[in-house]
């Protein structure tokens, strides 16, 4: 085994660490200057504070009462809250011991999402070389995969960077099918579940492009795939038994909170104009954004279009035509309501039933696109002598990097170097459910919920307040009987409740609306001043109801 692993080491080793570091400079480049301010800034995006909330959930979870996970400390009295939207629980589980050894969130949180855009593209290199046994193409491949306008367009969203597994997953299917190979096989399956682990739109997504992969490779080599067919029934297999346990609290959340709406699903729809428009930050192509709408500007690039087209038209030509095929259906998929196989999937799929955005079938789009550029990559090289090979792809390259490059991201830095002493005084009084104001209204959630969600984890009491990809009917209940809060009815819903702490944010007030705020809840006999105290961003008065 030493003498294996030594092989690999020597065969392998340099090719990935070039990919590594083409990888992270192609990262650092489109997110600039992301990079810069690794340790202190994330995107200006209410779900980037929702992101660091889970990773600080999961690793207090796992160190004081693991099997409670995913009960999280918001939208109190509800249980499997981490279930309300995607748990990212394998990059909750990989960012665990840096918290624990007190790293700032921010900074494990910029490693992930920084690392997960970087780790797909090292992963695109190893299929593509694969497939084309040209490192010179698989670099291409992980340039088109790693800076894909659709990252950009969703540059707060923590787990939609993490796409690594779809090409290990298809890297390991074509070697079951090229090899007949059990191992391969079950290793689709692993790879397959640490997708589901890390983002469940793409666990699903997944397995029904990885289906449609197997179908088209029977089509094109049905003795091999009959030859490979047991290791890869296997493989299914093996990653949905593991699978299982995950979708559990997935499973039971959807029996009380029903399925998406819709109207929503539409709304998150694409349309085939939609993969004509990209993000306003991208310096080439922004201009088209004043046509589109969020989470819609799906533009691929149209460098990796061109590369793709000329891959279909060079030989050997069968595998480019593969997934030519899977490029057409995977951005019909997209289309969701607006297309034809989406709506037919709906009636059999029942995970589909939870998502609202069918138009994030895009990042399988860019998967598939971005082999198809490795085809075409590959071509080009072949019309050069080997000098020729590396300008060219360096050509190539430059050519990408000119149409990727974006105008320099939005940043925020959530952190404060001011002292949280509210919620030291918190910590200090005892146990306690938490209610922070000013709450949002219903019709416009989600207000300020995402800082005081994120701001929990100095304290981990219940909460209240919350933010996810789903609200409970019982917090929008909630949220209309506060509406004159500290009327009666408001108190009395508190109370049953089990509130035991009412803190109010001046810096998200108006001074007179906070001053008459104020006024009023002096007024209540349950309601007992404990104090003015610092926020993470000013000042916060803090009350305990009592019962």
């Amino acid at each position: 085994m030493p003498q294996r692993l030594a092989e690999w080491c020597r065969r392998e080793l340099p090719s990935l660490l070039l990919a590594g570091a083409a990888s992270a400079a192609f990262t650092a480049f489109f997110t600039w200057p992301q990079a810069l301010h690794f340790g202190t800034s994330v995107a200006e995006h209410q779900d980037s504070l929702f992101s660091m909330w889970r990773l600080s959930w999961i690793a207090h979870a796992l160190a004081t009462a693991p099997r409670h996970v995913f009960d999280g400390n918001v939208f109190h009295p509800e249980v499997r809250t981490l279930a309300f939207s995607d748990a990212t629980l394998l990059e909750g589980i990989l960012g665990t011991p840096f918290l624990w050894m007190g790293v700032p969130p921010v900074m494990v949180y910029n490693l992930l999402f920084l690392g997960g855009i970087a780790a797909s593209g090292v992963a695109m290199f190893v299929l593509v070389r694969y497939l084309t046994a040209s490192s010179g193409a698989a670099v291409v491949s992980t340039a088109v995969f790693t800076m894909a306008p659709y990252r950009i367009e969703h540059f707060g969203h923590l787990e939609l960077q993490w796409a690594m597994w779809a090409p290990l997953v298809f890297w390991a299917l074509h070697r079951a099918v090229d090899h007949a190979s059990w191992r391969s096989g079950l290793l689709a399956g692993v790879f397959l579940w640490l997708q589901v682990l890390s983002c469940v739109y793409y666990g699903v997504f997944l397995a029904l492009a990885t289906s449609a992969l197997a179908v088209a490779l029977s089509i094109i080599a049905p003795g091999r795939v009959a030859r490979a067919l047991p290791g890869l029934v296997g493989g299914a297999v093996l990653g949905a038994l593991l699978t299982v346990p995950y979708a559990l609290p997935y499973l039971h959340n959807a029996r009380t909170l029903g399925q998406r709406d819709m109207a929503e699903v539409a709304m998150y729809s694409a349309r085939p104009a939609s993969y004509l428009m990209s993000p306003a930050q991208n310096w080439l192509w922004g201009w088209t954004s004043q046509w589109g709408a969020p989470e819609l500007q799906l533009f691929p690039g149209l460098a990796a279009v061109g590369l793709a087209l000329v891959g279909l038209l060079s030989r050997p030509r069968l595998l480019a035509w593969v997934y030519g095929a899977l490029t057409l259906l995977f951005v019909e998929l997209s289309l969701g309501v607006n297309g034809h196989v989406y709506p037919w999937l709906l009636a059999w799929v029942p995970f589909l039933k939870g998502l609202r955005s069918p138009s994030r079938f895009a990042i399988m789009v860019c998967a598939v696109l971005a082999v198809g550029a490795g085809f075409g990559a590959r071509a080009l090289e072949r019309r050069f002598q080997r000098p020729g090979r590396v300008i060219a792809i360096a050509g190539v390259l430059i050519l990408m990097a000119a149409e990727y490059a974006n105008r320099g991201m939005a940043l925020m830095d959530p952190e404060s170097a001011r002292r949280a002493t509210a919620y030291q005084m918190i910590e200090a009084s005892g146990p306690g459910v938490v209610v922070e104001l000013p709450l949002p209204v219903a019709e416009s959630l989600p207000g300020r919920d995402p800082h005081y969600q994120f701001w929990s984890r100095l304290h981990w009491h219940p909460l209240i307040n919350g933010y996810s990809g789903y609200y409970p009917v019982g917090y929008i209940r909630t949220l209309e009987q506060m509406r004159r809060f500290p009327d009666d009815e408001s108190v009395a819903r508190l109370k049953r409740l089990n509130v035991r702490y009412v803190v109010v944010h001046r810096e998200f007030m108006e001074p007179d609306e906070y001053s008459e705020l104020l006024l009023r809840l002096h007024a209540r006999e349950e309601l007992r001043f404990l104090g003015t105290f610092s926020d993470p961003i000013g000042e916060a008065s803090l009350f305990m109801l009592v019962p």
